[in-house]
């Protein structure tokens, strides 16, 4: 009698076991699927004459990092861990104006940042010929204390600057660390990348 109840519990067991397998295999599934099948956001501005568009795959259009420690600039400036760094795509199309001028921004998240500026790292890359290239950085966040004529708004931070004449698409990588000299220790910061131009 005890040998059968001990049996009818040991397969109960295995049931059970098998089952919450199952649960997780699916919700990884899940979680696998939506991930690798992210849709590219979109934020497009016309200017008179052409349009400029900013592109990224992501929830939000930046950096937000957490719990983020004392970082060598060696090491935070080829950082490649998940959520460490920002690829966003700046597409340009001349259309019917002669040139288009245009810069690329990060505005500081005040409601979620934690650390000093002085104490945070901007570091922003450029694509050429599969790999990409330094166009700004290392350096501290350093706010505008007006709107720029471009339109960067005032408190933001410009970090290129540039004008063309011919339609473009160019992919930088943004990342950003605390500074290995602060006297913090850990903390938060979050910035959005934002895009302003004209068309002359």
């Amino acid at each position: 009698m005890e040998n059968k109840k001990s049996g009818e519990l040991s397969r109960k067991f295995w049931y059970v076991l098998l089952g919450v397998c199952l649960v997780l295999i699916v919700f990884v599934g899940i979680i696998f699927f939506l991930f690798a099948n992210r849709e590219e956001e979109v934020i497009e501005k016309k200017v008179k004459g052409g349009n400029i568009v900013l592109n990224y795959t992501n929830n939000i259009t930046g950096l937000n990092l957490t719990q983020i420690t004392p970082t060598e600039d060696s090491v935070g400036m080829k950082n490649d861990k998940e959520g460490q760094y920002f690829d966003f795509s700046v597409d340009i199309d001349v259309d019917e104006a002669n040139s288009i001028e245009y810069e690329i921004a990060v505005i500081k998240n005040e409601r979620i940042s934690t650390l000093s500026d002085d104490d945070m790292k901007i570091y922003l890359e450029k694509e050429e010929s599969g790999t990409y290239n330094k166009v700004f950085g290392p350096s501290v966040y350093k706010s505008l204390k007006k709107d720029t004529k471009l339109g960067s708004p005032e408190g933001s931070m410009v970090l290129v600057k540039e004008k063309t004449t011919k339609s473009l698409k160019d992919n930088y990588r943004l990342r950003l660390w605390l500074s290995s000299s602060s006297v913090v220790q850990t903390g938060n910061y979050s910035v959005e990348v934002v895009i302003n131009g004209k068309a002359n």
